[in-house]
């Protein structure tokens, strides 16, 4: 799931159904119900896993798992309903050909940069983020290890910590704030 930045509104994926479900949030109370628009329904076959939103609220990011792909969206803030900017942005290397599936996926402090992370390729995607929420692959990480799952930005927004479940591994990668790249 998901939690909107002002509190108001859950998301919850649903991979199965191909859809991400929207909930009104009241946080006084600790109750949910469904919001205005209730539900999207995303690409058949995608299997939504991951939703980041970006620092200003505006603007999802959802990991399609299955297709390897990203889905971006702007956020009404008044009802929660989410509308399709961007669908299905690819995220894998050109020559990359073998069995992969996508896993977490964050923006940078600034809300410039978006990473997603890939298992098989065993690579981050790295991709800029326009003013309009739109967003553009510019290149690729190792993690430097086997089946990476999640991973999370540091809270001043200098380092990126990878996880890569089969080899056991945490990677750190320092994040260059004009470039969005990684070392």
């Amino acid at each position: 799931t998901a939690i909107s930045p002002d509190n108001k509104f859950i998301y919850v994926m649903d991979l199965g159904t191909d859809k991400i479900y929207i909930y009104e949030f009241n946080a006084e109370e600790g109750t949910l119900r469904p919001a205005t628009t209730p539900e999207i329904s995303v690409a058949p076959g995608a299997g939504p896993r991951h939703l980041t939103l970006h620092p200003s609220g505006n603007f999802a990011y959802l990991v399609e798992e299955l297709t390897s792909t990203v889905g971006v969206f702007s956020i009404d803030k008044v009802n929660g309903a989410l509308t399709v900017l961007q669908d299905s942005v690819k995220s894998l290397p050109e020559n990359f050909t073998e069995k992969n599936t996508s896993a977490d996926i964050h923006t940078d402090v600034s809300g410039k940069f978006l990473y997603m992370s890939n298992r098989g390729a065993n690579v981050l995607s790295i991709y800029s983020i326009g003013e309009d929420g739109k967003i553009t692959l510019i290149g690729h990480q190792d993690t430097g290890g086997k089946v990476p799952r999640n991973f999370l930005v540091d809270p001043r927004g200098q380092y990126l910590f990878a996880a890569n479940q089969d080899s056991d591994t945490i990677n750190i990668f320092k994040i260059n704030p004009k470039t969005g790249k990684l070392t």
